[in-house]
């Protein structure tokens, strides 16, 4: 599968995800329906768990196995190779 290819999938993968959460948002604040409720985050469970294996499939187990040096660089701090997980 060529970058392109993998970009597209994630943006895709992404753009329901957050589309996903953002009608649970807005189901909460126009009604108190709660089986309308229950059914938005039912859908943003599913985009979730949608998201998280379409990336581990486009990157790698590696995502998983180094998460904590991933998670250290995100948040703009050095992580302990001893530490990481998969090295």
């Amino acid at each position: 599968m060529g970058p392109v290819l993998r970009k597209f999938t994630i943006g895709i993968a992404l753009v329901c995800f957050i589309g996903a959460w953002a009608g649970v948002v807005i189901a909460k604040l126009t009604t108190d329906s709660l089986a309308i409720f229950t059914l938005a985050v039912t859908a943003a469970a599913l985009a979730t768990e949608a998201l998280i294996w379409v990336a581990a499939i486009l990157g790698g187990w590696s995502i998983f196995a180094n998460r904590r040096a991933i998670w250290d660089r995100m948040r703009g701090r050095k992580s302990d190779p001893a530490k990481v997980e998969g090295v």
